[in-house]
């Protein structure tokens, strides 16, 4: 996924439209959380797992990739430095300054921290209170879920309020982390269902103006183009 916060809200909740079993129209726009379901009692925030210098570096990139180094502004220049990777006289990628700290593990970890301090002391509360982390690990075949659920769980356990559900999108697979049920359930995407979600998510970005109020179902019907599987190919969703 790019980041750009609104685009990646909006595939969250189209993710779970079609893959989480447990899902019931409809998500509706809002601030924290992002969205709200009142047919769920669920409160939904959306994130990426990042640090903070994470997001403004990949929109820096996004901006001046290919760009020659004069091109560049001075601040880049400043902050960057010697991290700015150059090839025939164009910027490429922006080196790590902390291997340590480019851990999906502690990113996630970190951006969890922040959302669940978020809950407690700023966010609406409603019945349910789930949240959705874009993970952006190395090898996707090399993750420690475990790891995660136990130390999010652990750190719930001294707050007041806690999120039931925590969902872990690694690109191939969302975790579903259920804290209703202590359980893990891992969905994986099949190969069609990825183009599938990123078109759809990209046509609801731009079919309207997304103000609060406004429900995942009610974007959809503000064009006349409509994106469905097709009834002869439908994709069966395959759980682990």
């Amino acid at each position: 996924m790019v980041y750009e916060k609104l685009l990646n809200e909006i595939y969250a909740v189209v993710s779970l439209k079609y893959l989480w079993r447990e899902y019931k129209p409809s998500f509706v726009k809002s601030e924290s959380p992002d969205w709200i379901n009142e047919t769920m009692g669920l409160g939904l925030e959306v994130s990426q797992a990042l640090l903070p210098d994470d997001g403004q570096t990949k929109n820096f990139i996004g901006q001046y990739l290919g760009c020659l180094k004069e091109e560049l502004p001075p601040s880049a220049l400043e902050r960057y430095g010697e991290r700015l990777n150059f090839y025939n006289g164009r910027f490429w990628a922006v080196l790590p300054d902390d291997m340590a700290h480019q851990d999906y593990l502690y990113k996630a970890k970190y951006r969890f921290d922040k959302k669940l301090e978020k809950l407690n002391t700023s966010y609406q509360h409603r019945q349910h209170n789930g949240l959705y982390l874009f993970l952006h690990p190395t090898d996707e075949n090399d993750i420690d879920i475990e790891q995660l659920y136990e130390y999010m769980d652990g750190k719930q356990r001294a707050c007041a309020q806690h999120f039931d559900w925590v969902f872990l999108n690694c690109r191939k697979v969302i975790y579903v982390c259920n804290y209703r049920e202590n359980q893990i359930e891992p969905i994986v995407l099949p190969q069609n269902a990825a183009d599938f979600l990123n078109t759809e998510s990209e046509y609801l970005r731009y079919c309207g103006t997304w103000e609060d109020g406004v429900s995942l179902e009610d974007a959809a019907k503000l064009s006349e183009h409509t994106i469905v599987l097709h009834p002869a190919n439908p994709i069966n969703f395959k759980k682990m």
